[in-house]
């Protein structure tokens, strides 16, 4: 069997199949922009269509575009429908050497690289020789990405069960049933687990049946079962060969840094292919969790000696901080816990435009190893603990604000001319258990076409790196999971609000908000004028009942695990719930208008800094530490909105991908979602502003967590984002 066993027929068959594959060519484009470099070289392998690759050297003109494909009919079509000066397309098998050593600046592998296993024997070292040859041609400093498919986390083995009543029991794979399609998938499936041994067993569900096999076979079969079309050809693939742990640990005994590594979930395929079409459980028949539709890592490549990765070797609770302030505030007979960081917290974000576009200066690989604390995430997210973030630092609450930004940004990125300098904006990361307020600067500069080493004034043996990302590039990648840091994120917003730049489609979860509730809107000046109160009283800290300030020991590790670095950093989590939060936005249409169901607070945070306690929130709740799947999260927060607020919900979606608030102060990590609302009852506290009109007032409001839910629910609904003239 060779790799063109996969050939599809004539021109037109081609032209159908790219058609459907490039639906999701804009998550890959956006997945792959926030790491590649602007400039250099990088290769796309079996980049098919072409349409990738091309977006792709579109995107940057001084990146220098390689497509590689097996297929010379792929590569001929590419040729004639994509034509741009630093673009080019070759043919070549990606499992052999194709670029000297040290050429290449980046790499992207997007779902190839299970075809070299499954062409190839069903065997991995063809994939282990292949990365071996792309981290040697990748320069130091090259990003390497793979998209593709993962093992599932859980137990060897599960349950599915298949509707037997959703087509037939014996035809073409297209009018089959679910199970009759399951039944002949495994009778027929080349691959390395083959054969692929089940048990029939008594359905638990009428009308289907139930079968009893590896949870690593199920997923092969759920990821595959709605491509009929070409079931022959689906047939010849394994889709899953590695572990996310596998991917992980081949990577970093090459040499490369971890990025970011985690599982991916397509909205739309949750939706439409796996809600009500399957059941999968543990054998005793609790609920699994849906596989991931696709998997992500990116790597970075240090140079030898380097540090690969950041983790925590130790930990210990602390009753009295050293670095954090352990706050107490009184109100009535409830005491609230703040931990407070001892000066003021700084965000700056140079930026420029140049040849029409709009451009962010960042830090790379900037080391927050408090990311690495903690027992699990949800969708099964890792990474060296190196992210990319504006320029921050903290600082004294002086009074001349511009000297200490032009201090900030020759220090820590090396700019030292600043042309203007924004008035601030000032927004809490997470007001419920920080008391953190951000004074966040935009700062145009010159044109900074280049990346640069910064000096270290890390813990660690690096500070990083200084680059220029793509405005809207960055949010979308936000969008789908590939950026995670929350403060870039809404300073960008700002800008494009700022600067009254068109934000580009909305590439996350299709958000539709059906016909709602009967509510009682407000307009936002009169939502957002807070009433001025002080509900709280500071009191002497006691034993925290719901903070654990621990200080973590961590250390920052090459690839053959010695450790180069270590540190001790104090970061706060939750004492009895886990360090993951769910923001649920209501929402609600009334004919051509939406509304926004926002939360009015009180909090210490916020009379700290605004000397009022009360402030407007997204919903949101902490998830349990026994919940360890998310979408069980989901409906537990689904569930505590509806009884909190009298809420009736006909769905809730994904508002984009999860994000971190405070990487300096706690690993706490945000899933935010829209909830559309069907019915609100009289008992209703929340305060409903026209999602249009709060976009004008955004000035007025602190809850960074209310901001990003706001301005992605605007982006998704193409409601303008644009600061008004």
């Amino acid at each position: 069997m060779s790799y063109k066993d996969q050939d599809r027929g004539t021109d037109d068959d081609y032209a159908a199949y790219f058609a459907g594959m490039n639906k999701s060519m804009q998550q890959k484009v956006a997945l792959t922009t926030a790491h590649f470099p602007p400039e250099g070289k990088v290769a796309d392998m079996g980049s098919g269509s072409g349409q990738a690759t091309f977006d792709l050297a579109a995107l940057y003109s001084g990146l220098e575009m390689i497509g590689v494909d097996i297929n010379e009919k792929s590569v001929a079509i590419a040729e004639k429908t994509y034509a741009k000066k630093n673009l080019r397309f070759i043919t070549g098998d990606i499992a052999d050497p194709l670029f000297p050593d040290g050429s290449l600046d980046g790499i992207l592998n997007s779902s190839v690289l299970h075809h070299v296993t499954s062409f190839n024997g069903h065997r991995t070292e063809p994939v282990l020789r292949l990365l071996d040859n792309q981290v040697r041609e990748l320069k130091p400093g090259g990003v390497l990405i793979i998209r593709d498919f993962v093992i599932p986390r859980g137990p060897t083995l599960c349950d599915l069960e298949l509707p037997d009543d959703d087509g037939a029991a014996d035809g073409e794979p297209r009018a089959l049933s679910s199970a009759a399609l399951f039944e002949r998938f495994a009778k027929t499936w080349k691959s390395s687990q083959a054969p692929l041994v089940f048990e029939a067993l008594a359905a638990r569900t009428p009308g289907h049946r139930r079968y009893r096999l590896p949870l690593r076979a199920a997923a092969e079969l759920v990821l595959r079962k709605d491509y009929r079309d070409h079931w022959d050809t689906e047939l010849l693939e394994e889709y899953t060969y590695f572990t996310q742990q596998e991917f992980e640990r081949e990577l970093t005994a090459r040499g490369m840094r971890i990025v970011v590594s985690v599982e991916l979930f397509n909205p739309w395929i949750v939706e439409h292919r796996y809600a009500g079409k399957f059941r999968l459980t543990d054998t005793s028949g609790a609920p699994l969790p849906f596989p991931p539709t696709n998997y992500l890592i990116v790597a970075q490549k240090v140079p030898a000696g380097a540090g690969v990765k950041l983790v925590e070797i130790a930990r210990r609770p602390v009753q009295a901080p050293k670095f954090l302030e352990l706050q107490a505030w009184a109100s009535g007979d409830r005491v609230y816990e703040l931990a407070a960081r001892p000066q003021r917290t700084l965000d700056v974000l140079p930026w420029f435009e140049h040849a029409g576009r709009l451009f962010v200066v960042c830090k790379r690989d900037f080391p927050r190893p408090i990311l690495n604390a903690g027992e699990r995430d949800l969708i099964g997210m890792s990474g060296g603990g190196y992210i990319t973030e504006p320029i921050t630092a903290l600082v004294a609450d002086d009074q001349k604000p511009k000297e200490t930004i032009a201090r900030v940004l020759a220090e820590r990125a090396g700019i030292k001319e600043i042309e203007s300098v924004s008035a601030p904006w000032r927004y809490f990361t997470s007001p419920g258990g920080i008391s953190e307020r951000v004074d966040a600067y935009l700062c145009r500069i010159a044109p900074w076409l280049s990346s640069r080493e910064v000096k270290n004034y890390s813990s660690f043996s690096s500070s990083g790196s200084v680059r220029y990302l793509d405005a809207t590039q960055t949010l979308r990648a936000c969008h789908v999971g590939g950026m995670f840091d929350a403060r870039l994120e809404l300073n960008i917003y700002r800008l494009c609000r700022e600067r009254r730049r068109a934000l580009g489609p909305w590439i996350g979860a299709e958000i539709v908000i059906g016909e709602g509730a009967k509510i009682v809107a407000r307009s936002a000046g009169e939502a957002f004028a807070v009433p001025v109160r002080s509900r709280f009283t500071r009191v002497a800290p006691r034993a925290p009942e719901f903070l654990n300030v621990y200080e973590g020991e961590f250390a920052e590790r090459d690839a053959s695990g010695k450790t180069l670095a270590s540190a001790r950093f104090e970061y706060v989590t939750p004492k009895h719930l886990s360090h993951e939060t769910i923001t649920l936005l209501p929402l609600v249409r009334r004919g051509e208008k939406i509304y926004a169901g926002l939360e009015l607070r009180d909090l210490p945070a916020a009379q700290r800094f605004e000397g009022t306690s009360a402030i407007l929130t997204v919903p949101a709740c902490r998830v349990p530490k026994r919940v360890t799947d998310l979408g069980v999260a989901e409906a537990f927060a689904a569930e505590k909105l509806s009884g909190e607020f009298a809420l009736t919900l006909r769905r809730c979606v994904g508002l984009g991908g999860r994000y971190a608030p405070s990487a300096g102060v706690t690993p706490e990590v945000v899933y935010p979602y829209v909830a559309d609302v069907a019915a609100a009852g009289a008992a209703c506290s929340l305060l409903w502003v026209e999602l249009a009109d709060a976009l004008l007032h955004l000035d007025a409001l602190r809850d960074a967590h209310l901001l990003t839910s706001l301005l992605r629910a605007a982006h998704a609904l193409s409601v303008s984002v644009s600061a008004p003239l």
